[in-house]
């Protein structure tokens, strides 16, 4: 009886489902014709210098934080329509706004790294991924941002901003680099300090090196790692600077036209242009700079050019070409003595002034890479280059003629593995430089040139072998260890035999091992120490591997030494500030010492031992922090203490030891204030105490403390959808303080003359520029 019932009731209750399913699909049709589509995005997030993953950045679609990039930086957003606009934020890095159409399959976005909350900007300074403030090591960072702080002419400014670093800069083209007092006895140019350029050397195969050739321009950021960086590098016992080449973020494109004009006649011009799709970056730039000079015999000129190329093959798989091209000739005053430098700083030594003494030189240098992503575990990375450069310099005593060219090739292939207990990371590689130097020198007759004295040739060749192991406990202790094997060989060759004396021959150095070992625990979130103790070494320059006859010098050797440091780093009070503060000695041992047995005429020697023992502090504070609307007001303190001395130095009859180390300044302090506004008005303000540094080994004269202060001001606007507009005017050294910006260490006095220890300093100048982008 039941059935029966429940049977009629069934059909009736399926008769108004139907019914009422008619509705429902109706309502269904109608919703999918006037609904907009949802379509998916997928992309992934790096930093744009070195392509490093971005974990955690947001994305922001219609004021709504809609995704968070993974562990890998990849991530997937649902979007309404398109072009979708998208605002892209990462803690360290400058946002990025972007628009997104249906034929972008794949986004890459690039993020620029920030001068704010520099702790979490990632480095790959070590060849890994971490933030500034995870690495087990002292790592300094120059973003665009601070290069942008100062003109345009070179990095001279920016570099002596960070603790450790001393940057003598006579002239445009004469410098002297110093990293924690190595390199600082070096009469000629910057030594025992290695530098790349998106992976090319700078440094020849003597541990020479010229980072003042490359403009400013072309530089996206630097990475300088501050002690022996051997363990990855070889040969680099004062530090590495690993320069970043600017390219687009991203889908940008754009023309800029720069001009800058100012005291002494400076006048440079500067064209480039960045290009971005979704598959290909290029970024290329051309500049011309001519100066009269402040002083006598000081004309220079300038023209360089530029080209970065990214060819994204694949979601896994990048391509490079780097190219870079200068043309200079620059005459030179010199150095010259106490009397005419406080009396007639303008002056030119005489013997250069006469002489009309100047250096011409064409060089290049090109590479290619590749980088390849076998999957979230491994991937590899391989770079060849070639580099050459063709001098020609007129000398009071002589001509001197150099063909120099040099190639070779960094390959390496990383490895990881995540268990419960540890994340490991494992990095191996292999460096291989060789390089071809030749070089004449003729007599001097009346400015011009004379008989043939020498001619020479010299191959120099180096390969190093690179292991890391990194280690990342639960505890979040990291620890890392790293070991180089490198050989050096160098085959010399006298081509011009004076009486049949034939002084070819060839020498290498035996195996060096430099080992590393980097240990960081977190004190908490945003509050680190470390611990890093590591091997370095550089072998001696080509004046020191021959003798004043021009033969081997037999009993050379590199120069080795351990650097021991412990730091903390962190972001305090809501993230505002940033700190980093290291305490750290290096024993440095087979000192090279220069000894000059007549005019333009030396034999090296290893004659002892220094100690260096130092403190570095870094403090920048952010008073307003940035946002979209670029609003901004933020200031920096940055203070070296050096106490650097001859621990064991007996040079022929006389003994150094314990002397205070030549050419260092005990105390160097930087501070500033710089700010921007809403509306596009900005600037800052540079303060700079250099402290005296002794001139001799046996310190018995000293160079006089100087104090400058620099000040930049200027207008940045988007004026219009597709004009961007920046005018800026600068003030360097607003005191008029007199000062030497370098000073030739243990100068020699000849016929009676005083020695010739000082390159003056600029008095009070002033440069007014204007830049102008169109945006396609």
């Amino acid at each position: 009886m039941f059935d029966l019932l429940a049977y009629p009731t069934c059909i009736i209750f399926l008769k108004q489902i139907r019914k009422r399913m008619k509705y429902m699909y109706g309502f269904y049709l109608t919703f999918m014709l006037f609904s907009p589509a949802i379509s998916q995005i997928s992309g992934r997030i790096v930093d744009a210098s070195n392509q490093s993953p971005l974990p955690g950045a947001t994305i922001v679609y219609r004021n709504q934080d809609i995704s968070v990039s993974d562990s890998s930086g990849r991530f997937y957003i649902e979007v309404l329509s398109y072009p979708a606009e998208l605002l892209v934020r990462y803690v360290g890095y400058e946002p990025e706004k972007l628009i997104i159409d249906e034929s972008v399959s794949f986004a890459l976005i690039e993020l620029t790294a920030s001068n704010y909350m520099l702790g979490e900007v990632v480095v790959t300074a070590y060849d890994n991924r971490q933030t500034i403030l995870e690495s087990p090591a002292s790592i300094s960072l120059i973003s665009r941002k601070d290069l942008k702080l100062d003109n345009d002419v070179t990095i001279v400014s920016a570099l002596n901003r960070i603790p450790g670093i001393y940057m003598h800069s006579g002239t445009y083209n004469t410098s002297r680099l110093t990293i924690r007092g190595i390199g600082s006895r070096t009469l000629f140019g910057t030594s025992k300090i290695r530098a790349y350029y998106e992976g090319i050397p700078l440094t020849s195969g003597d541990g020479e090196t010229s980072v003042e050739d490359i403009d400013p321009n072309l530089i996206e950021r630097i990475e300088i790692i501050k002690g022996p960086s051997s363990s990855l590098y070889g040969a680099g016992l004062g530090g590495t600077l690993l320069i970043k080449a600017k390219s687009p973020a991203g889908q940008n494109k754009s023309v800029r036209y720069q001009v800058t004009g100012g005291s002494y006649g400076y006048l440079k011009n500067a064209l480039s242009l960045d290009y971005g799709t979704e598959k290909h970056r290029l970024s290329a730039n051309v500049n011309q700079i001519r100066s009269d000079g402040y002083r006598e015999n000081n004309e220079f000129r300038r023209i360089s050019s530029g080209i970065t190329y990214k060819s994204y093959l694949s979601e896994k798989t990048r391509l490079d070409f780097i190219g870079n091209y200068i043309d200079l000739k620059a005459y030179i005053p010199s150095s010259i003595d106490r009397t005419t430098y406080e009396n007639n700083p303008q002056a030119a030594a005489p013997t250069w002034k006469n002489a009309e003494g100047y250096e011409d030189y064409k060089k290049f240098l090109t590479g290619v890479g590749i980088n390849h992503e076998f999957d979230q575990k491994s991937s590899m990375s391989a770079h060849l280059f070639l580099s050459g450069r063709d001098s020609y310099e007129p000398r009071p005593f002589n001509i001197l003629g150099e063909n120099t060219t040099a190639a070779g090739g960094r390959a390496k292939y990383q490895y990881s593995q995540k268990w419960d207990f540890v994340k490991m990371e494992m990095l191996a590689g292999l460096e291989y430089f060789i390089d071809f130097y030749k070089w004449k020198t003729f007599e001097i007759i009346d400015k011009e040139e004379g008989d043939l004295i020498t001619d020479n040739k010299e191959t120099r060749e180096n390969i190093n072998f690179f292991i890391k192991s990194d280690f990342t406990f639960p505890t979040k202790t990291y620890l890392t260890l790293g070991l180089n094997i490198n050989r050096t060989n160098y085959e010399y060759r006298d081509l011009y035999s004076v009486d049949n004396e034939d002084n070819s021959g060839d020498y290498q150095f035996g195996v060096i091992l430099s080992p590393r070992v980097g240990v960081t625990q977190p004190l908490n979130r945003n509050m680190n120490v470390y611990i890093n103790i590591s091997h370095g070494f550089s072998p001696p320059a080509l004046a020191e591997t021959l003798t004043p006859e021009g033969s081997i010098n037999p009993d050379i050797q590199p120069e080795t030494g351990m650097n021991y440091e412990i730091g903390t780093k962190g972001q305090v009070f809501r993230n505002k500030m940033f700190y980093d503060i290291v305490l750290f000695t290096m024993d440095i041992r087979n000192l090279i010492v220069a000894r000059r047995t007549g005019d333009d005429a030396f034999v090296g020697v290893n004659a002892g031992k220094t100690v260096h023992n130092g403190m570095e502090i870094t403090v920048n504070y952010d008073f307003i922090k940035p946002g979209v609307t670029r609003k901004r007001l933020y200031g920096f303190i940055t203070y070296t203490l050096a106490n650097y001395s001859f621990k064991e130095f007996v040079d022929g009859e006389n003994d150094y030891s314990g002397n205070e180390l030549t050419g260092v300044p005990g105390h160097v302090l930087n501070a500033g204030l710089a700010f921007q506004t809403k509306p596009g008005i900005y600037g800052n303000l540079n303060y700079q105490f250099v402290d005296e540094m002794p001139m001799r080994d046996d310190n018995s004269a000293y160079s006089d403390p100087y104090q400058l202060v620099n000040l930049k001001a200027g207008f940045k606007k988007a004026v219009s959808r597709y004009f961007d507009l920046d005018i800026h005017a600068i003030v360097n050294n607003l005191t008029d303080s007199r000062y030497a910006s370098m000073i030739m260490v243990n100068a020699s006095s000849f016929g009676g003359s005083e020695p010739r220890y000082y390159y003056p300093g600029l008095p009070r100048n002033y440069y007014f520029g204007a830049e102008i982008a169109y945006r396609f």
